[in-house]
């Protein structure tokens, strides 16, 4: 009988443990959040470092990873950013 106990978790522990999992979980979408929103600003800055010693093939698809950042980035943000800066 004392075997069952201990597969039923109490009810507070259960909420005990379900808090630092929600908090896990809105970290992660955070991060992901975070690292979408800098991924081209990382990109744009590392891929010219990464120019310098490309072969062909490579520098090709450096080439084109770094384009495609560009393209990512919403310039009227960042325009609205520094207008608000500026004023």
């Amino acid at each position: 009988m004392t075997h069952n106990l201990l597969l039923i978790p109490k009810a507070s522990s259960a909420c005990a443990s379900m808090r630092p999992r929600c908090l896990l979980q809105y970290g992660c979408i955070g991060f992901r959040f975070v690292r979408y929103q800098c991924s081209p600003w990382f990109v744009m800055a590392i891929v010219p470092l990464k120019l310098l010693f490309a072969s062909k093939v490579e520098r090709t698809y450096m080439q084109i990873r770094y384009f495609s950042a560009i393209a990512r980035i919403d310039f009227v943000s960042v325009y609205g950013l520094l207008n608000d800066l500026l004023w």
